[in-house]
């Protein structure tokens, strides 16, 4: 890996995001697709968001949902929204399988946000591993982004690498790895319009270390 250099514009960055994630994918080195530790912390959200909302159903945005496997294992949804940069091959399996309304989108967080405004709001938003490659100019729009698409009392769920990895740095793929301390997340979690709820720590499959943050739209 090298130092990261942001003189790079966003909108260039995002090309080569979108390179590396679709190598990714069609090499197979996709390691998150099979990482245990997501799936448990899209549970440990919905949980959270029932927790407040008892027997109601949830409506879900999953950035960066790759191959939508978060639907295998969340119960008691209304209905269910993926957006990636990679088209997956399942996707279309997926849709015809669920009882809900399952939607895919093929396109990046940041402009299709924009266009929906408030046109859309969830119950439950992930977001499992997207936003430590976001280029830095963009990270704090890209949390009121979030924000803006939540309903009152939604929650927000983000894994984002560890302090104890290496940050600013860039991989031989072009993205960025960013990682963040507990202060620096509650920081930008509270700056975003989020009341943060906790922060735990979660294990990598690759034994990388991460965070799990829990945010409340109030």
């Amino acid at each position: 890996m090298k130092k990261a250099l942001y003189h790079e514009d966003s909108g260039l960055y995002l090309e080569k995001m979108r390179v590396a994630f679709q190598e990714h994918y069609e090499q197979r080195t996709d390691m998150w697709s099979t990482d245990p530790s997501l799936m448990d912390a899209a549970v440990m959200s919905l949980k959270a968001w029932q927790s407040r909302e008892k027997e109601a159903l949830a409506s879900v945005l999953d950035i960066g949902c790759g191959n939508g496997r978060a639907l295998e294992y969340l119960d008691g949804l209304s209905a269910y929204v993926g957006i990636d940069l990679y088209e997956h091959e399942e996707w279309e399996g997926l849709k015809k399988k669920e009882t809900i309304p399952v939607h895919f989108v093929h396109q990046d967080f940041m402009s299709w946000s924009s266009d929906q405004g408030r046109k859309m709001q969830f119950d439950l938003i992930l977001d499992h591993g997207c936003f430590h490659h976001q280029h830095p100019d963009d990270h704090e729009r890209y949390l009121k982004q979030v924000t803006s698409l939540l309903h009152e009392g939604g929650v927000f769920s983000l894994v984002v690498w560890g302090e104890e990895w290496k940050t600013g740095l860039i991989g031989e793929d072009g993205r960025f790895h960013f990682s963040f301390s507990d202060s620096q997340l509650g920081e930008r979690i509270c700056t975003s319009g989020l009341e943060l709820v906790s922060i735990a720590p979660l294990k990598a499959k690759a034994g990388i270390s991460q965070h799990h943050v829990i945010a409340v739209k109030i």
